[in-house]
């Protein structure tokens, strides 16, 4: 056995070295793109999916969100269950929000009427709180974040505010400027004026169509102290928020609706599994191809190889010994442009998406390059390659010798 596995490599290898060289190259480079194919779509679109989770996770929902009991409109004791939440390990940010949904306008004239805007929520935040547990501070277009004092000031999502690249010009306050008035009609019916502060972009439109008042100013207008509509968690390590529930349950959060981040992600999380369903797609499609390549070659070697192939079957070598030595010829492609493909997708393409990610409306993306895609694509090559060899050679090898020898 071990014999006949020599002679079946030494027929590949002397196949491969007396080949025509220009297509060993080009054989061995179509398998090295459709590696870098298989991968970089893999990861890009992994990527996109991993920057739409990190917006969900920095920016909207942390990675627990804990609502009210069914039937309460408010979270009570928050102060206290600030402490008991802030002492669990792990939790690196905690931070509870008052919701009003508010018709937000502002004075100015256009054709003679007033603009006004929609309803859109308000949140209420404390600063200290928020900026340890989400990053939409980080996101300031024009104007300032709110501090601490702030009682008559707002800051808006650029959806709401109008221009800054907003898709959603036409409903928005059409390109309102840092210091005008805004009005806010809260939903108990106070309407107050605040200035305009700041204005924030975080390429999610669930957060760019919010505005945000401080907690105090937020109590004032709801006549309420010491309660949430919500309260965000961010814990150290995505993964673990299924731990992290039992232990809020375990603390005196028995009847609290609680939800992790992608329970709550809705359309988003339609539109990963959308992503993950194309990237599957395009990667069948990749190593259909290159398997039909390895096909093409190693069809067209059995045929240039038929007068070969009859003579070592009228000598005596065995059919499975000349199918083994195209098999390892086409491994050996296989192999090779898996080899080429690995080294400048991790040592040249990776590392400049890592420097230049590419500004998408999702995010930032870069390559999301895991064992998991590798492993996934050098096995779909390495079994496109085997199947590509092993047909057009076991149709050679069956020929009969006198069919081999005479064409």
């Amino acid at each position: 056995m071990i014999r006949d596995i020599k002679i079946a490599f030494f027929l590949a290898l002397k196949s491969i070295r007396r080949g025509n060289k220009g297509t060993l190259a080009m054989t061995i480079l179509i398998m090295s793109l459709a590696f870098v194919n298989l991968v970089f779509i893999a990861s890009i679109f992994s990527g996109i999916i991993q920057a739409m989770n990190v917006q969900s996770i920095d920016n909207i929902f942390g990675n627990i969100v804990i609502g009210p009991e069914d039937d309460e409109t408010y979270i009570e004791q928050v102060s206290k269950l600030e402490n008991l939440i802030k002492d669990i390990p792990g939790v690196t940010g905690f931070s509870a929000h008052y919701i009003s949904n508010s018709i937000i306008s502002y004075d100015y004239k256009k054709d003679g009427k007033d603009i006004e805007n929609g309803s859109w929520a308000v949140k209420s935040i404390n600063i200290e709180d928020e900026i340890a547990t989400t990053d939409i501070y980080k996101s300031m277009v024009a104007g300032e974040y709110l501090e601490k004092n702030d009682r008559n000031k707002i800051i808006l999502g650029k959806d709401i505010s109008g221009g800054y690249g907003t898709a959603l010009e036409y409903s928005s306050l059409g390109g309102v400027q840092i210091g005008d008035d805004i009005k806010v009609k809260f939903s108990n019916g106070l309407e107050r004026e605040y200035e305009l502060k700041g204005i924030f972009s975080t390429k999610s439109n669930q957060v760019d169509q919010m505005a945000f008042l401080t907690e105090k100013e937020m109590e004032s207008v709801l006549g309420v102290s010491n309660k949430a509509s919500e309260i965000i968690v961010k814990i150290s390590k995505i993964g673990q928020e299924e731990k992290y529930i039992k232990e809020l349950r375990m603390i005196g959060l028995e009847k609290e609706d609680i939800k992790t981040w992608e329970e709550l992600m809705g359309f988003t999380a339609n539109v990963s599994k959308s992503f993950g369903m194309i990237s599957i797609i395009l990667g069948a499609i990749g190593t259909i191809v290159a398997g039909v390549t390895i096909f093409i070659v190693i069809f067209v070697s059995v045929v240039n190889k038929r007068r070969q192939i009859g003579i070592l079957k009228a000598i005596g070598m065995k059919e499975w010994i000349i199918v083994l030595s195209f098999i390892i010829q086409a491994l050996f492609y296989g192999i090779s442009g898996i080899g080429i493909g690995f080294f400048v997708m991790l040592y040249l393409i990776k590392p400049f998406f890592l420097a230049h990610p590419l500004d998408f409306p999702v995010g930032w993306v870069s390559l999301n390059i895991t064992n998991l895609n590798l492993i996934i694509s050098v096995v779909s090559l390495m079994l496109a390659s085997l199947i590509g060899g092993f047909i057009p050679a076991m149709r050679g090898a069956k020929e009969s010798i006198l069919e081999a020898i005479w064409g």
